[in-house]
């Protein structure tokens, strides 16, 4: 229950933070705001305020801003206080101002993120990638542990970064092994690191030898970790952007890579796996609340991201959608017109939905898996 709550007020957050933008651009164009509702309809209360309608609703997911002459066939949209009306400029501003608050938010989260971590930060290492701006080494992480092994007899857990054995400092997968391996059933002294708070421990572990691999080992899969630190002053003093940036980029490459693979191999099973709705979203809210208030803001700053990121593509229905028409608009100047306009986004908005019902669907099928 405490996960379904923390889930819906971090949902509820930034959906908020996103309506708030396009409700202070619009106050400040002179655009009539008829509503500011906190959650979706049904409404539960209202209170109108110098002609806007501030409520409370049922359903607790974030919520919304209706403004006067947002659809282009509104009768009213010819009014002084229409988004119809209004500048290519002033349109433009209150379109994108919900997403430049969530990279905004993202951007603040991140830079308390790397604050308390003492200017490191670590990411799963999926494939060699040149973060910029930053500082960048790498560690060795502990992906699996085998039962009865070794490691787990020792206490060592999947999450944990091998950073050094003995006197030796580990950079890479191929070290660690050849130090295992060479060990011939000595006592070794491991110091690991948990990538989540930079904290480290040590401990003593006698890897036994394996029959499967002719050598001795811990029972443990490996992997790697891209280790970022803010050095300079100018790093740390743009840190949220420096972080912000570099998890676009990489979250970019990351998806992209998914969707080569997936052309090549002639299967979607990798994009479907790394895409999540709303389901899969809570269940990832729980490993982050079971990890740590770390955990909780790096989830919310990347989903932040993510909804900024999303709502600026150039798709019907979200803001991307209308500031493609407002560009449109620009290039021919002339409007775009109306009734073509409205039946774009609402075909839009009913793809997205069908898309989201499907994404539900198919985290709905993980959980049985």
């Amino acid at each position: 229950m405490l996960t379904v709550i923390i889930f819906l007020v971090i949902l509820s957050v930034l959906v908020l933070i996103h309506e708030f933008g396009h409700f202070i651009m619009a106050k400040k164009a002179g655009i009539g705001v008829e509503e500011f509702g906190f959650g979706l309809p049904p409404r539960i209360w209202g209170k109108k305020i110098k002609g806007t309608l501030y409520s409370i609703n049922w359903l607790p997911f974030g919520g919304f801003v209706r403004l006067v002459g947002e659809d282009p066939t509104d009768e009213r949209r010819d009014q002084k206080n229409s988004f119809f009306v209004k500048s290519i400029g002033q349109r433009t501003l209150v379109v994108v101002a919900g997403v430049i608050a969530n990279l905004l938010l993202a951007v603040v989260i991140f830079y308390i993120i790397v604050f308390a971590l003492g200017f490191k930060v670590s990411l799963p290492l999926l494939f060699e990638h040149r973060f910029k701006f930053v500082n960048q080494t790498k560690q060795v992480i502990v992906a699996d542990v085998d039962a009865s092994s070794v490691a787990q007899n020792a206490g060592i857990k999947i999450g944990d970064s091998i950073i050094q054995v003995g006197e030796e400092k580990i950079a890479s997968i191929d070290q660690l092994q050849k130090i295992i391996r060479s060990s011939e059933g000595k006592n070794l002294t491991l110091i690991l690191e948990n990538p989540v708070n930079n904290k480290t421990r040590m401990l003593q572990v006698t890897p036994t030898y394996s029959q499967e691999l002719q050598a001795p080992a811990l029972g443990v899969g490996l992997g790697e970790l891209v280790v970022l630190k803010y050095v300079t002053l100018p790093q740390k003093l743009f840190a949220g952007f420096i972080h912000s940036y570099n998890t676009i980029v990489y979250s970019g490459k990351v998806f992209g890579e998914l969707i080569g693979f997936a052309v090549r191999e002639r299967t979607i099973t990798p994009v479907s796996e790394g895409v999540s709705g709303p389901i899969g979203i809570a269940q990832i809210t729980s490993q982050a609340v079971a990890l740590g208030p770390i955990s909780v803001l790096q989830l919310i700053g990347l989903l932040s991201l993510n909804l900024g990121i999303i709502n600026i593509l150039p798709i019907p229905a979200l803001d991307g959608g209308r500031f493609l028409f407002i560009i449109i608009e620009a290039i021919t100047r002339r409007k775009v017109y109306p009734a073509f306009e409205k039946w774009a986004h609402t075909i839009g908005f009913a793809l997205l939905l069908a898309l989201i019902v499907l994404i539900t669907y198919n985290d709905i099928l993980k959980l049985f898996r």
